[in-house]
């Protein structure tokens, strides 16, 4: 049972397993003297009060494999996100929480010997790390282990999107190891050159790792770094990184026309206003316990949502508008939304090793502890049917793929100013476009429940139930 599955096997320390629906975390022999460091220094309380680490309880283990130390029962994850679906205030949040993390550690005599976002998740807004066997001791003189990971799959990332945009965030998905330093390098403008950070820890380090003629230099780099590297340097280390980092606070973006939808692009005050009181109705009848926000754009209706369930995921294919999501969630005492970015006509499916290691959006929702829920898709559908070329079938098949027990759908007839604006200078027929064709296309999957005109506008809300 403690065997290497699909998604824990590159951890020989422990491993963790998927058990009628449990998911434990199995400490082996050989990591013993590191896990009872990190329990009994008070190293795991000083983490846990930060909220930076996910939080466990030691289990009576009853197998028989002698290689079992310890068995733990960590907090359920409910829904994981993964990096390359993360907005920019995403990733600076994680990376912040990893920086901290290591230097709380090292006051206790530890250090995390991986570098990894992949062993992050968000909760109430804050990134916190699910890898509790990833901390080993530190010791003066020894190099920083996790450092080239560190700067190729959390640095270059973010110092991307600082610099270029946060679609960068996309390249992670196709380089699970990591973005090759010299490729990092060579797309950063000229002004990071002038950034001590991206400097030593990216151009530099770049030339170094990457050019065969300057094998020898960095080894003479490595023996001085390993002669001098002491607990004070690599705080030193860790602090620039840090502070770099918190002043990176946006990414060069391009302004979005969907960011303020809201205030800028409703049809009327009237149709807001009953659109909401509809939604807070049918959410109260059907009482789900997550929401599935498609299309969330800047998230008034996921908020709304929260304020009813007990979780929301917000999926939204804008960046910006995700990351105005993430800054409501901190600012709000509504905590229970995870929001990340993703195109619905190009959702990501399983991979990694055996197509098994990362699953698919659809896989992740369905898996989610909290049953039954409900999909809100909400003045969409028009643009994967204008702007994507969904047809009204496939629409129908990609909303019953989430596998939710409810759905909310808005429907935006052909007249209304916005599709008017999306069929501007498309030459193709789209005759087919009526309520009564995407009704029938819906009613493949669900069951009519209910429908809603919303005043003020040329739009109407469906509620449905799956069949």
């Amino acid at each position: 049972m403690t065997q290497a599955n699909y998604i824990s096997y590159k951890d020989s320390a422990a491993r963790v397993v998927l058990q009628d629906g449990v998911y434990y975390r199995y400490i082996f022999n050989e990591y013993k003297k590191e896990y009872d460091a990190l329990m009994q220094s008070g190293l795991y309380e000083a983490l846990i009060d930060k909220g930076y680490l996910i939080v466990h309880s030691e289990l009576k283990y009853e197998g028989n494999d002698a290689t079992v130390y310890k068995q733990l029962l960590p907090e359920q994850i409910h829904f994981q996100s993964y990096p390359f679906c993360w907005s920019y205030t995403q990733w600076r949040k994680a990376i912040i929480t990893y920086l901290e993390i290591n230097k709380i550690a090292l006051s206790y005599g530890m250090i995390l010997k991986d570098a990894t976002p992949f062993n992050f998740y968000f909760k109430e807004g804050r990134a916190v790390l699910l890898d509790t066997s990833s901390f080993e001791f530190f010791k003066e003189g020894a190099p920083w282990l996790a450092y080239k990971q560190f700067c190729s799959e959390f640095l270059s990332p973010i110092a991307l999107m600082h610099y270029n945009g946060q679609i960068w965030s996309g390249m992670v998905k196709a380089n699970l190891k990591g973005l090759p330093l010299n490729f990092v390098s060579k797309q950063l403008p000229l002004k990071s050159w002038f950034n001590l950070t991206c400097l030593l820890h990216i151009h530099m380090h770049a030339k170094y790792a990457n050019t065969e003629a300057s094998v020898q230099e960095e080894n003479t780099r490595k023996s001085k770094a390993q002669e001098g590297f002491t607990k004070e340097k690599l705080l030193s280390l860790l602090d620039m990184i840090l502070s770099t980092v918190k002043n990176w606070k946006q990414a060069y973006n391009i302004e979005k026309h969907w960011q303020g939808y809201y205030e800028h692009d409703i049809e009327s005050p009237i149709y807001l206003n009953r659109k909401e009181e509809i939604i807070k109705k049918w959410l109260s009848d059907v009482k789900p316990k997550t929401v599935i926000d498609l299309g969330a754009n800047t998230g008034r209706f996921s908020l709304i949502a929260a304020k009813e369930v007990e979780q929301v995921i917000a999926l939204e294919s804008d960046y910006i508008c995700v990351d105005a999501i993430e800054n409501a969630i901190d600012k709000k005492v509504t905590k229970n939304i995870t929001v990340l970015q993703m195109d619905l006509a190009e959702t990501s499916p399983n991979f990694g090793a055996l197509e098994k290691e990362y699953s698919s959006i659809f896989q992740r929702i369905s898996n989610s502890h909290l049953s039954p829920s409900l999909v809100m898709a909400l003045a969409i559908i028009h643009h994967l049917h204008f702007c994507n070329f969904l047809s009204f079938a496939q629409i129908a098949e990609l909303l019953a793929k989430f596998n939710s027990k409810y759905l909310i759908v808005e429907f935006v007839a052909i007249q209304d100013s916005k599709v008017q604006l999306l069929l501007k200078n498309k030459q193709k027929d789209f005759s087919s476009y009526t309520q009564e064709n995407f009704t029938e296309a819906l009613l493949q999957y669900f069951k009519l429940v209910d429908v809603k005109k919303i005043e003020g506008s040329d739009r109407e809300l469906l509620l449905l139930e799956k069949l």
